[in-house]
């Protein structure tokens, strides 16, 4: 039960509130832009935005940027410094084509065009998740909220290599806004939207069919449709046949580029169980293994993905008046990211909008503070700084701290699975609707 706050309480909500804003400045803001004049000691080094930059060059001139020695000879073509040492464009052509506007600007202009707007979209994405508790005051649930990324180390290392999370996770949350404001027809066309930035969100699309919401579906199926054929009319088709290659060698103990010495799937930062598998279990070229099992290693992964998937599909209330699509949709968010072989430490950005569906669902529910303080130190382990790249990490007992997020990660995914299954309580305090 939540009692209305006197002015001493306001007040120290306040403060908790400037504190919160001053940790976010200097965590989020000041320390990724320390030094950026000094290309040796710099820390938003933006790695990842220069294979968008130069795959959109190439999409927009017809060209495939998957190839790794297109993507090369175009970095060539910029002339820029820092485009030396590159990773491959691992994103659908539509992509390309949406962020082909940053090509109007030289690339110095493109950074810091990148890292305001990814610190715009952040606070965007938690205004479209705002779902305070019935009964909660305003200032205690901004203080959930802006603690939830003030000290966020995914946020950081999204930041300073300049990845794309931050549109991902506004969509991802559009998606949430639209559903709760009843607009499913309009939710499933996001969905198409997200699938074709990043491949991930698709999983929505299995949640769509398993909920029988054929009119969101078939909004996404036309908005997919749209999208790739539209472009075509002036680019073609042929780089989402190369594209296919890439979903190949994104699957499990494989990896794009592997030609060029990438091996993704065991690589540090890396957080997820398949990788966990393979780097202990099989012979790669990033860590000595305790045994090498062979292909057993990509049985346990499609074991995995099946029974993560099975937990998705059993958290689902369909049709029905106490369904709650928000936390099913927050369950099925942490299975979109356990289930590839991918599962980057700063992924963890797209869960935002789940943790805050969850800790809303939880506040209500009456389950009691020692859950409530269970999930909370799991989203602090998930805010941690964990560094990945010493050697003590690629050999014996050191390659399990490489997954230590993942523990809490799975915790949660528990919560939202029960809550999806157990709760109750509805946005609102009412019923969803049929």
């Amino acid at each position: 039960m939540y009692h209305q706050a006197g002015p001493a309480q306001r007040q120290a909500w306040l403060a908790v509130l400037a504190i919160l804003a001053c940790v976010y400045v200097y965590e989020q803001i000041k320390i990724p832009l320390e030094n950026y004049s000094n290309p040796e000691r710099r820390l938003y080094h933006a790695n990842d935005l220069k294979h968008l930059y130069l795959g959109s060059r190439l999409l927009l001139r017809g060209e495939s940027p998957y190839p790794a020695h297109q993507l090369h000879a175009e970095a060539f073509k910029v002339r820029h410094p820092e485009m030396v040492r590159l990773n491959p464009y691992v994103y659908p052509p539509f992509t390309g084509y949406l962020f082909g506007w940053l090509t109007l600007f030289s690339y110095d202009q493109v950074k810091m065009i990148w890292f305001w707007g990814s610190q715009v979209l952040l606070f965007l994405s938690l205004m479209l998740c705002w779902s305070k508790p019935v009964g909660c005051p305003l200032l205690p649930w901004l203080a959930v909220s802006l603690g939830t990324v003030a000290y966020f180390f995914p946020h950081f290392r999204s930041i300073t290599a300049g990845q794309l999370n931050h549109f991902l996770l506004f969509l991802i949350s559009l998606i949430f806004f639209l559903w709760r404001h009843g607009c499913r027809k309009t939710s499933g066309a996001v969905i198409g939207l997200a699938t074709l930035v990043k491949v991930q969100p698709g999983f929505l699309l299995v949640w769509l069919c398993w909920k029988r919401e054929w009119g969101a579906f078939l909004s996404a199926i036309l908005a997919i449709l749209l999208l790739i054929f539209g472009p075509a009319v002036r680019y073609g088709l042929y780089p989402y046949f190369d594209y296919l290659g890439v979903l190949k060698d994104m699957g499990y103990g494989s990896s794009t580029w592997s030609d060029q010495g990438a091996a993704f799937y065991v690589d540090p930062g890396n957080i997820g169980f398949p990788a966990l598998l393979y780097r202990l279990f099989t012979t790669n070229p990033r860590t000595s293994p305790w045994l090498d099992l062979g292909g057993l290693a990509y049985f346990g992964s499609m074991v995995w993905a099946l029974a993560v998937l099975a937990l998705c599909l059993m958290c689902c209330r369909i049709r029905r008046r106490d369904e709650d699509p928000e936390m099913e949709m927050s369950a099925w968010l942490f299975g979109m990211l356990l289930i590839p072989s991918l599962f980057w430490d700063h992924y963890l950005v797209l869960l935002i909008p789940a943790w805050l569906t969850l800790i809303s669902r939880l506040s209500q529910s009456g389950v009691g503070d020692g859950v409530m303080a269970v999930a909370a130190c799991c989203w602090a382990i998930c805010c941690w700084k964990f560094y990945w790249f010493g050697p003590e990490s690629l050999h014996g007992l050191g390659m399990l701290y490489l997954n230590i997020p993942l523990i809490p990660v799975l915790i949660l995914f528990g919560l939202c699975l029960l809550m999806a299954r157990e709760s109750h309580i509805r946005p609102g305090g009412e019923p969803s609707p049929l």
